[in-house]
C-alpha cells in the first residue's frame, strides 16, 4: 500500500513513524515556503521527536501526493482544511481518493466537523475516515503502546484501515460506527484539557476528578443532540483520551490553560514565550462548539434545549468575559453544573 501524509508537523510525524516502521510506502507533503525554510522534518528526514527511515519520501508537489497515496492521510491544523481543500479539488480525481484525517478539531467559522468540510468539497462520503485517539508524539516515539479508533461512513473501509494501520507491537487499532460522535469527541477532548490547565493553574487539581464525569456527561448530550451516539463519549476519542490531554503536561490544550492562569492574560503576545497559541486546537474547537449548540437549540423548544456550562466557560474565559483571576473558581462552579444536567 502506497500512503500519502499531508503535512510534516508533529503528530503527521507520527504518523510517518508508525507507518514507516511497518515498511509502509510513505510519501510525504509539505507546502513549499516561500518566506522561509522547508521543515527539518522534510530537509532531513527528522525532527525533534521523530526519526524516519531513508525509505520515507518528500514532496511540495501537492498533485503528485494526491496521485501517489492509495491512502492520503491529512494531519495538518483543522482550521485549515477547508482553504487546503480548495487546492487538493484542483487535482483532477481527487473526490474518488480515500482519505483519512488524522486531526481534531470543529470549523469555527461553521460548525462543521471535519469530515463534513470534505463531503462539501466533493469528496465521496465513503471514502472519508477519522484516525483519532490518546497519544502524544514524544511517548509512540519512545516505544510506549497505546489504543486509538478509526471511525467511517464505510464499515469496510474502516474495517480496511483498522487491519492495515494496527502496529501489534505500538498501536491497537478499534472500529467505532459512530463517525459523528467520535469527531465531536476527539475534538472536545481539546476544550476539557484547557478545562484541566485552568484548574492546575489555579491550584485546583482535585476538580480534575469531577471535570471528567461532568466532561463525559456534557459531551455525551452534545453528541446525541447532533446525531451522534451519547455512549461515544466514554470511548477512546473522548474519555480514553483524557490522560494524554488533561494530565500530560505535553498536551498543548492543558499547557494553554494553565499558563493563561499563571501569568494572569489571554493576550497571545504575551504567552508566546510559554505555548504556541496557534497549535492550541481546544480554542477555536470552543467557539465551534458554541456556534453549534446554538444551532441546535434554534431547533427545539425551550424544555428540550441543552447546556455546555464547561464548554461555555472555557469559551467565556478566553474571550475576556471572567476575570482570569477567578477562573478557577468559575470553571469549578460550572462543573458542578455539568454533574447536574438532567
Amino acid at each position: 500500500m502506497k500512503i500519502s501524509i499531508l503535512g510534516t508537523g508533529r503528530w503527521a510525524s507520527c504518523i510517518g513513524l508508525c507507518l514507516d516502521r511497518q515498511n509502509y510506502n510513505v510519501l510525504m507533503y509539505e507546502r513549499k515556503h516561500s518566506d522561509r525554510p522547508q521543515s527539518d522534518l522534510f530537509l532531513t528526514g527528522k525532527n525533534k521527536y521523530v526519526a524516519l527511515s531513508i525509505n520515507v519520501s518528500y514532496t511540495t508537489d501537492l498533485e503528485l501526493a494526491i496521485n501517489y497515496g492509495d491512502v492520503i492521510v491529512i494531519s495538518i491544523l483543522s482550521q485549515q482544511l477547508d482553504n487546503f481543500m480548495q487546492s487538493i479539488k484542483q487535482v483532477h480525481g481527487y473526490e474518488n481518493k480515500k482519505y483519512v484525517l488524522a486531526m481534531k478539531g470543529i470549523e469555527a467559522t461553521t460548525g462543521r466537523r471535519l469530515s463534513e468540510i470534505l463531503i462539501d468539497n466533493g469528496v465521496k462520503r465513503d471514502n472519508i475516515a477519522v484516525w483519532v485517539g490518546p497519544g502524544h508524539v514524544q511517548s509512540i516515539a519512545n516505544g510506549q503502546p497505546t489504543n486509538m479508533i478509526i471511525s467511517a461512513y464505510d464499515r469496510v473501509l474502516a474495517e480496511q484501515l483498522v487491519k492495515a494501520f494496527t502496529d501489534k507491537y505500538k498501536i491497537d487499532i478499534s472500529y467505532s460506527t459512530d463517525i459523528v460522535g467520535t469527531e465531536i469527541g476527539a475534538a472536545a477532548k481539546n476544550v476539557i484539557g484547557i478545562a484541566a490547565g485552568i484548574l492546575e493553574g489555579s491550584k485546583l487539581e482535585q476538580k480534575k476528578g469531577p471535570l471528567m464525569p461532568a466532561s463525559v456527561k456534557e459531551i455525551g448530550k452534545f453528541i446525541d443532540a447532533v446525531g451522534g451516539e451519547a455512549e461515544t463519549s466514554y470511548g477512546l476519542a473522548f474519555l480514553g483520551d483524557f490522560q494524554a490531554t488533561l494530565f500530560d503536561h505535553n498536551s498543548k490544550n492543558l499547557t494553554y490553560g494553565k499558563t493563561i492562569v499563571e501569568q494572569q492574560t489571554t493576550d497571545t503576545e504575551l504567552i508566546k514565550d510559554f505555548v504556541d497559541v496557534n497549535s492550541v486546537e481546544g480554542i477555536m474547537t470552543a467557539k465551534a462548539l458554541i456556534k453549534r449548540l446554538i444551532e441546535v437549540n434554534s431547533k427545539v423548544s425551550n424544555e428540550k434545549q441543552i447546556r455546555m456550562p464547561i464548554t461555555q466557560a472555557v469559551n467565556d474565559i478566553i474571550d475576556g468575559k471572567v476575570d482570569i483571576s477567578t477562573a478557577g473558581e468559575y470553571m469549578s462552579r460550572q462543573i458542578t453544573a455539568a454533574l447536574n444536567l438532567d
